[in-house]
């Protein structure tokens, strides 16, 4: 069988008319001698009566003072795949007259951790879907969804969600259990392009080829199009991954090739992402010998929850760090108030945390430390935050083989009177902190001072 899997979003089946558009891609594959296996998310955006976002608003109004609780939201969040699944199925039946199965995640053979809301695929049993397609049926998969292989009140194993972008991570888990030709996803842009057009209008451009580590680099960056789990699974198996829209006779963006495979030296422009909504913090410490063991401590604090941080710099009496601004709750629960002890140099300090070192309950907390800690010098360790922040980045295949890179993005930001709060490298990128005011110029900026609308992305370059 020549498998291919075929991943619609959430817009591309909102409703009956594009539901019909996107069952006609199906059955041009089956038409044109492939075994299609289809993915699809739940139906339109938040506010849409079956969008994710819109049932968890749901669960939510019931009453806000009383969590809900992780296994019963997964529940409730795979309602709208499943809705998804039977309506694409009997699309694609009323089309072509073609046998279908609507499956689950869980009847598909898809199994994962027990981390509600965000678990991890650890196996796929492709059986079910074989025997589907062997029997010339079309599987229709609900993305987005696993089960647990046990649970102690039955045989069937816990309903999980596989979190933001999940239904992209089912595609590409199947295109490699599969051992699919291609895995296609359909999205509501043209492909994956240089920048978004609601940011640079008509000067975005689809770029019609791309690396995996490339593209993984601009959806870690905040590009919408792919979720990076998808690409890295199918970067590890080799599977070209197609971006399209449904309604277009446009070939798409094609992701495939590692960038190892390139000749040394070689690099391009490729793009420039944008991240919203993150904070910006800065712990102040008043003995810099105390700052490494302050430092370890809470970056293990903030790994051991979860939370990803940007732009990890320190100087001489405080280190700093960018979180998505979703976090910044938890991340005072874990900080403010925290106390950390050291003892750098043979001396004993203790240091108290505090995002708010002017309020009430910071200097109740110092007076009884004071108290149970006489003879211990005890130190505030004022938490700086600055929450309306951005990240812009510059995507370039093989950034350090561009001498001047550094210069020329700190030159369009200063022409353009932007200030940059810090700024990082890595292999496939350059990113700019700056205040979310500046992000939609800063993005414009470095589109237009690098010429990706004019065509350089497209080539690669060699020094």
């Amino acid at each position: 069988m020549r498998v291919i899997v075929q991943k619609f979003g959430g817009t591309s089946v909102a409703t009956k008319e594009k539901l019909f558009v996107a069952a006609q891609r199906v059955v041009r594959a089956k038409r044109e001698g492939f075994s299609p296996v289809v993915v699809v998310s739940a139906p339109g955006r938040k506010g849409d009566p079956y969008a994710t976002d819109t049932l968890i608003s749901l669960a939510k109004e019931i009453d806000p003072q009383v969590p809900v609780e992780p296994r019963e939201l997964d529940l409730l969040m795979t309602c709208g795949e499943i809705i998804s699944i039977v309506l694409m199925a009997q699309a694609i039946k009323a089309l072509s007259g073609y046998k279908t199965i609507a499956l689950t995640g869980g009847q598909a053979g898809i199994y994962t951790d027990s981390n509600f809301g965000n678990a991890r695929i650890v196996r796929i049993d492709p059986t079910p879907i074989w025997e589907a397609m062997k029997d010339g049926y079309i599987p229709v998969v609900a993305g987005f969804q696993g089960v647990t292989e046990h649970f102690k009140l039955g045989g069937h194993g816990q309903i999980t969600t596989l979190g933001r972008g999940g239904s992209d991570t089912t595609a590409g888990a199947l295109a490699a259990a599969l051992k699919a030709e291609a895995c296609e996803i359909y999205t509501d842009v043209e492909g994956v392009m240089t920048a978004d057009p609601r940011i640079v209008g008509n000067k975005a451009r689809v770029l019609p080829s791309v690396t995996y580590e490339e593209v993984s680099e601009m959806a870690h960056l905040g590009a919408k199009v792919v979720h990076p789990r998808c690409v890295e699974i199918a970067m590890d198996h080799r599977i070209p991954v197609w971006v399209r829209k449904p309604d277009s006779e446009n070939p798409g963006t094609v992701i495939k090739e590692r960038a190892s495979d390139l000749p040394e030296k070689m690099f391009r422009f490729t793009g420039v992402t944008h991240l919203p909504y993150v904070a910006h913090l800065k712990v102040h410490v008043k003995h810099q010998n105390d700052l490494p063991e302050i430092e370890t401590e809470i970056y293990r604090l903030l790994g051991e929850a979860g939370i990803v941080t940007y732009f990890v710099g320190k100087s001489k009496n405080l280190f700093e760090f960018a979180i998505v601004r979703d976090n910044l709750d938890k991340v005072r629960n874990l900080l403010d108030g925290l106390t950390i002890p050291v003892s750098a140099n043979r001396h004993s300090r203790l240091y108290l945390l505090t995002m708010s070192p002017n309020s009430v309950a910071h200097r109740e907390r110092k007076r009884m430390l004071t108290q149970i800690q006489p003879k211990l010098e005890i130190e505030d360790a004022p938490v700086e935050v600055v929450t309306n922040c951005a990240i812009v980045s510059l995507v370039v295949l093989n950034t350090r083989e561009v001498p001047g890179i550094m210069a020329r993005i700190l030159e369009a930001m200063l022409d353009a009177n932007i200030s940059i709060l810090q700024v990082a490298d890595a292999q496939h990128s350059v990113s700019c902190l700056v205040l979310e005011e500046d992000m939609v110029r800063a993005v414009n900026v470095l589109h237009d001072k690098f010429e990706l609308h004019a065509g350089v992305g497209e080539r690669l370059q060699t020094l």
